[in-house]
């Protein structure tokens, strides 16, 4: 094999890997587990805030949502620290973590200037930056300044914008068992000899580069010996979460995880739809939380879940809801200072129609940079205070 085709070839394999190309200027992965570890979970859609924390003692929910309301009965009472609220019942997996203070919920959170559009609310979560003059994403750019590949890690089809930087994007896994490698067919004899001679020049770079990609690869194949040590829900977010625990025990060294779960657009039989997806997450929140536990992470990790927009507060003819404004978020975690952050929602004081939104989600942000040791004003290009959330 000649140079030329060894660089051409050794791309080729790097193109080919999943999240490979990000790679070739980064360093071997990081040997230990980082310290502090931030799990974003992005609810893709609009999750509705009103039947999630649901405010039953409230006469006009019920007068405005004739046929989608929680029924009062069924609302899992959340006490005195609750304010007058409560969850949704398909929630019931959160609640020991309610109890015990490692849940936090914070209603209404947006930003100035409401978009309803999907696609640039995201946006504008994904990048920090409600005047959308900003391209690359808020962990991106926190990721442009460390020294390891693996810094942040997104389990899902490709990398999303806010983990996507100026200069290099998280690496993106479908899955431990499936994250390999491909070479064509006859070259991987002929390619793992030419990857151990020593070259000069680009080919060099490419196989030193190749051998990073390697080493990598050699630790995700660890991984695949990690075992969990609960069960989690059989569907796409249970086995997401999932791979993230076994990351977090095998030690590949990740700060930053991110997954998704999407279907949260839910304009028409809100009801079946939304609390079919609730307890998905609940579930699994419940069970990667017992996971954390059993391998001594439980006080080192931070869940933050967080949706695009909440929706209206008036039913639609559909029986379900429209786009709205202010969301809800949650924080959990064994180090998390539990409890609700923001009183019962005014649904007499709205926004066009919306909830307002009354904490603006670069503080939660800036509390989560916080966490993992990030400097929350050079991420967001702005001062922005952390909430008191550990």
């Amino acid at each position: 094999m000649d140079r030329r085709d060894f660089i051409k070839k050794s791309l080729l394999a790097l193109a080919l890997g999943q999240g490979a190309p990000s790679l070739l200027s980064r360093s071997a992965l990081a040997a230990r587990s980082k310290d502090k570890i931030l799990v974003v979970v992005n609810l893709f859609g609009g999750n509705d805030q009103l039947n999630t924390l649901v405010p039953f003692r409230n006469e006009l929910y019920y007068r405005k949502r004739p046929n989608i309301a929680v029924k009062r009965e069924e609302v899992l009472d959340l006490g005195a620290r609750g304010e007058k609220l409560g969850l949704h019942p398909q929630l019931r997996p959160l609640m020991s973590l309610w109890e015990s203070g490692e849940l936090a919920l914070l209603p209404q959170v947006g930003y100035p200037n409401p978009n309803r559009s999907h696609f640039i609310s995201t946006s504008i979560w994904h990048t920090a930056d409600p005047t959308r003059k900003q391209e690359h994403g808020w962990l991106g750019r926190w990721g442009d300044l460390q020294d390891d590949p693996f810094c942040d890690t997104f389990l899902g089809g490709a990398s999303p914008q806010a983990l996507q930087g100026d200069l290099r994007t998280a690496p993106a896994i479908s899955s431990i068992e499936t994250f390999s490698i491909r070479l064509p067919r006859g070259f991987e004899e002929e390619f793992n000899r030419e990857i151990r001679q020593t070259r000069s020049g680009t080919a060099e770079e490419v196989r030193r580069a190749m051998l990073s990609l390697r080493g990598a690869l050699d630790k995700i194949g660890q991984l695949r010996e990690v075992k969990n040590r609960v069960a989690y829900p059989d569907n796409g977010f249970g086995k997401s979460m999932a791979d993230v625990a076994r990351m977090i025990a095998g030690g590949l060294g990740s700060s930053v995880y991110y997954t998704t779960l999407g279907g949260w657009d839910t304009h028409a039989a809100q009801p079946p739809r939304q609390a079919e997806l609730l307890g998905y997450l609940a579930q699994t929140l419940a069970a990667f939380r017992q996971d954390m536990r059993a391998i001594g992470r439980d006080k080192d990790v931070m869940v933050m879940v967080f949706s695009e927009f909440g929706r209206r507060v008036e039913e639609n003819a559909s029986y379900g809801t429209d786009h709205g404004k202010g969301g809800l978020m949650l924080v959990l975690g064994g180090a998390i200072r539990g409890g609700l952050y923001g009183g019962e929602p005014d649904l007499e004081d709205l926004d066009d129609g919306d909830l307002k939104y009354r904490t603006d989600f670069r503080n939660v942000y800036a509390s989560a940079l916080s966490w993992i040791q990030a400097d929350p004003r050079a991420v967001l290009m702005g001062d922005f205070k952390p909430l008191p959330l550990f």
